[in-house]
């Protein structure tokens, strides 16, 4: 085989790898041509980025939406004093930065990974011309970014909310947007939830021993979420 066809070999296997992601993890995509899907994934690239290294940072130009392919991310706000405050958690399979490409605005926030992630990015103006082209992909989308409202609205409530709450709330959150084994390290936990690691583990352990979660090296799984929900209610 020459270079040359290998090289074809590579791009189409990219492409389809790409495209079996997205239409597996994104339901929007489910609504798009077959055609309009092919040339998305021409235009459409993956990077890596380390821990806290920013995939964007607040006060960028938003020039693109991504799509979270591995690890976690989060969403952080920073007040006038630099204060860090995490306004949503970003799971594979989610996209993230579309509110501010579709207001044509600076992005609000800065997306700052917790562990080692990998992204793809979509041109702002690629996605603005799905969004207007096919109102079906835009109906999901809107409907996503009702999800990420939700969950941002619930992580803002966590300041004032006792550790175990705190941790819980983070925990179901997750739980909800990865569902089955959560891979994430207690110190993580910890950062999400704005207490120490000690405390974090504390917490989790008590959990444990409720029968609420199970927990291993660099993993989480909820076990019983009604008495995580029950918990943050009593709150």
């Amino acid at each position: 085989m020459d270079a040359g066809a290998g090289a074809r070999g590579d791009g189409l296997r990219r492409l389809a790898a790409l495209m079996d992601f997205f239409l597996a993890r994104l339901p929007a995509f489910k609504r798009l041509p077959q055609e309009t899907l092919e040339g998305l994934s021409r235009s459409v690239h993956a990077k890596g980025y380390g821990k806290n290294e920013p995939v964007f940072q607040e006060g960028d130009p938003a020039n693109a939406v991504f799509v979270l392919k591995s690890g976690l991310v989060k969403a952080v706000k920073y007040s006038p004093r630099m204060e860090a405050a995490s306004m949503e958690i970003i799971a594979p399979g989610q996209l993230f930065g579309m509110i501010a490409v579709m207001d044509k605005k600076p992005y609000p926030v800065s997306a700052l990974p917790l562990q080692d992630c990998e992204a793809y990015r979509i041109p702002a103006a690629l996605f603005a011309s799905l969004m207007t082209d096919f109102p079906e992909f835009s109906k999901v989308v809107y409907a996503s970014i009702g999800d990420h409202l939700r969950q941002a609205q619930t992580l803002r409530s966590l300041a004032g909310e006792p550790v175990e709450v705190r941790v819980a709330r983070v925990l179901l959150t997750l739980s909800n947007s990865i569902g089955g084994e959560i891979p994430i390290r207690r110190e993580e936990i910890a950062e999400l939830a704005g207490c120490t690691t000690e405390t974090a583990i504390r917490t989790l352990v008590d959990f444990r021993k409720k029968e609420w979660i199970a927990s291993g090296w660099k993993r989480v799984s909820v076990l019983d979420a009604a008495a995580l929900q029950a918990l943050c209610e009593a709150a």
